[in-house]
């Protein structure tokens, strides 16, 4: 909890003022985990989007982190958490000292990860390769507490900087075309590629895609994904490539995307976790936003899972400064906005529902980390988040949620709304039906500084052909943060 409550006080003293310039991270790097007992090491995959502020010589920052598995034996492996970080510029030297802590939850296929409470404490440097991005240098201490995963090793990687991201000046903001797609599809299975399958069947997957506009051609793809089926329940793949458009006509694009990363989970044969996505799909470009028709052959590296889909979905464009910049036009106020929208992330309490999970056993009490995005639209709240089991039983169990958010009271430094989920969860033996439900919550906010704010809610989880129905609370930290942003168009 030690590492919780540090990037806690990181993230307060970071986003204390809002019109300080705040940049953007992205951090990737590699580190080979001991599994003790185990004949082969775990190969994690980190990235990390970090929200960062500059001292000097002093450079701090506090965001969220996907672990992957990639190669082992436990493909399917995945911890979501907290990081923070601190560089201390050594003026002598190209090089730039790095102490970063972690903490998370997660786990999956089997792994040795106990109630899936993660932490890590890491050391080392970083030199330039330009003024935007970095090698990355870290000997890691990396533990499971409670499970049988812990080491000590090098992360080897690079960091890719967007200065001033978060501001409210114009002048020194630089744009990036993007877009969010939330999608559904349908995956054609055999008996090979799970061992929960008796026989061929057709399995229903959701997923949300961001994208970032590299150049007039290519997009840069990040891709979270999870089954919702009784049969897979608890199969997930994370993600990133590019998109390539071929042809264009005017509202119609025709596209080939590559993806690299992992699956597994739902006793999918992905070996050590490792796979790739190739697809082709369509966009209809529908006044401002865009109807996506996807079709491609997702398969593992070193397992027999090995599946053709089809997914459709719609695609949200918009233009704003959180993202690798394409275009440094000059703005002005009259095409665009300041924004904003509050990151939040702290603890969720699950109080266990009468019932069994799929191993007969009755349920106990469970907390998970969580981290959310909250963004403002005419009169409501667009959420999302994601959760992740770190005290409890059910080490692999995970949850995400979008919904809407309701106002209902705003009174001095007190705020209380509404928010409606709907909930892709799997994983930890829980009974989730289907791996879909929703949530409806009360939530209330205290402002503790200007743009800083102690949150609590409760709720009702309700999954759906499901027995998991547990009373949730949530205690947690909130920041506003601000950024130039594209007006929309009135018609």
């Amino acid at each position: 909890m030690r590492y919780l409550l540090l990037i806690f006080m990181f993230s307060t003293f970071l986003f204390s003022k809002s019109q300080i310039p705040l940049g953007l991270e992205y951090q990737r790097n590699f580190e080979s985990i001991q599994l003790n007992n185990k004949k082969d090491d775990l190969l994690l995959n980190n990235s990390s989007y970090l929200i960062t502020r500059n001292y000097q010589d002093y450079k701090i920052g506090y965001g969220l982190e996907i672990q992957e598995a990639l190669l082992g034996e436990f493909g399917g492996l995945y911890v979501f958490g907290l990081s923070a970080d601190i560089d201390y510029k050594i003026q002598i030297l190209p090089i730039t000292f790095n102490i970063n802590v972690f903490i998370g939850g997660g786990g999956g296929n089997s792994a040795p990860d106990g109630s899936g409470l993660a932490y890590r404490h890491a050391y080392g440097i970083k030199t330039p390769l330009n003024p935007s991005i970095d090698i990355l240098f870290r000997y890691s201490n990396y533990n499971f507490p409670t499970g049988d995963i812990s080491g000590n090793q090098l992360q080897v990687g690079f960091s890719y900087l967007i200065d001033s991201v978060f501001n409210t000046d114009f002048n020194i903001s630089k744009i990036s075309e993007q877009s969010i797609l939330v999608q559904g599809g349908v995956m054609d299975l055999d008996v090979d590629d799970s061992s929960k399958l008796k026989k061929d069947s057709y399995e229903k997957l959701i997923s949300v895609e961001y994208s970032n506009q590299l150049t007039n051609n290519i997009n840069g793809l990040i891709r979270l994904q999870a089954a919702i089926s009784e049969k897979i329940d608890g199969f997930m793949g994370y993600y990133s490539g590019f998109s390539y458009n071929i042809f264009k006509q005017d509202a119609i694009k025709w596209n080939i995307n590559t993806l690299i990363g992992s699956c597994g989970g739902g006793g999918m044969y992905t070996s050590g976790g490792f796979s790739y996505l190739l697809e082709t799909g369509i966009d209809f470009d529908i006044y401002e936003n865009t109807i996506s028709i996807n079709t491609g052959y997702n398969t593992s590296h070193n397992g027999s899972f090995a599946a053709n889909y089809i997914q459709c979905g719609l695609k949200y464009n918009f233009k704003s400064t959180i993202g690798i910049p394409n275009k440094l036009k000059h703005k002005s106020e009259e095409e665009f906005q300041i924004s904003n929208l509050t990151i939040k992330s702290g603890l969720v309490r699950h109080l266990a529902p009468i019932g069994l999970d799929y191993l007969n056993q009755t349920y106990v009490d469970m907390s998970l980390l969580n981290f959310a995005i909250h963004y403002p639209i005419t009169y409501f709240e667009l959420l999302a988040e994601t959760r992740w089991a770190a005290f409890g039983d059910y080490g692999a169990y995970a949850e995400g949620l979008i919904g809407l958010s309701i106002p209902l009271i705003n009174y001095k430094n007190i705020s209380i709304s509404f928010p409606a989920y709907m909930v892709v969860a799997g994983g930890g033996g829980i009974d989730v039906g289907k791996g879909i439900g929703t949530q409806l919550s009360l939530s209330i906010e205290y402002a503790i500084l200007k743009n800083n704010a102690l949150s609590f809610s409760f709720g009702k989880l309700n999954m759906y052909k499901g027995n998991y129905k547990p009373i949730t609370f949530n205690i947690g930290l909130s920041q506003d943060l601000f950024f130039p942003s594209q007006k929309i168009k009135k018609e």
